[in-house]
């Protein structure tokens, strides 16, 4: 008689393989059981579909893009090649993306893999810790000379991404309920960004010079440092009004968990 272990296990190999070959311990126990393939069936649906609908809760603008039938079978294809290792199903689905760059798929299917690496940066955003943010007094108390020292560190709720098909655009008329735009390349590639206030998710393109100062203070950057890359793509007398006004956006939104004086 086969152990319990031996037989936990011929389920698991059962549901996880679909193949009901393999769950012979069990049917050795059934044997007369006319239904014993229908009831191990049970779980081996049932497995792919809760699996699915985590993923579908994971990937609200994925599923809408591409539609049920064929969100359905995407999740299928990863719950094929990623068996749950995860005690947790929140982060059952942290591969998805990666999994749908990997495909062999056309450039709309691309599209697909971009539009659920935003949806995992919203629900990152959304899952962060909370953290206090710097205010406008942390800033006015800031002696001049300190400034070009300075190092902001940027909330942990931001995600930034970069896109070449518009599903920033497509995810925010999902968001607001809004007619859906038809799905497109972009001219150039577009830097995106999710940031989180209390308990509500917000995101929205970046210009140009806004990501590439967001890039040196994520790559710890000084003050001094984020206003010479601003100074690289607008006129030196613009940058002092151009970082004032980023300065003030980045802190009425808390992007900015602290600020840094240089030691």
């Amino acid at each position: 008689m086969s152990s319990l272990a031996e037989i936990q296990r011929a389920v698991q190999n059962c549901v996880l393989a679909r193949d009901l070959s393999l769950a012979s311990p069990v049917i050795a126990l059934t044997q007369g059981a006319a239904s014993v393939h229908d009831r191990l069936n049970i779980y081996r649906h049932g497995y792919v579909s809760r699996l699915t609908d985590v993923l579908r809760n994971d990937y609200g603008g994925l599923s809408i893009l591409v539609g049920d039938a064929k969100f359905s079978e995407l999740a299928e294809a990863y719950i094929a090649a990623h068996p749950s290792q995860e005690f947790n199903a929140r982060w059952y689905g942290a591969g998805l993306a990666d999994f749908l760059h990997r495909r062999p798929l056309d450039s709309e299917s691309q599209a697909a893999a971009e539009m659920a690496t935003l949806d995992w940066a919203i629900g990152l955003c959304f899952d962060a810790p909370d953290e206090t943010s710097v205010t406008p007094d942390d800033l006015q108390n800031i002696a001049p000379e300190q400034w070009p020292g300075l190092r902001f560190v940027l909330s942990r709720c931001i995600e930034r991404r970069r896109f070449a098909w518009n599903v920033g655009e497509i995810r925010r008329a999902i968001d607001r309920a809004e007619p859906v735009p038809a799905l497109r390349p972009l001219q150039d590639e577009q830097a995106w960004v999710v940031s989180r206030v209390d308990t509500k998710i917000f995101h929205r393109a970046l210009p140009p010079d806004e990501a590439a100062a967001l890039d040196r203070i994520a790559a710890q950057g000084s003050f001094a440092d984020v206003c010479e890359r601003l100074s690289e793509m607008r006129p030196d007398e613009a940058v002092v009004a151009r970082i004032a006004e980023l300065l003030h956006a980045w802190v009425a939104s808390r992007w900015l968990a602290r600020v840094c004086a240089e030691s």
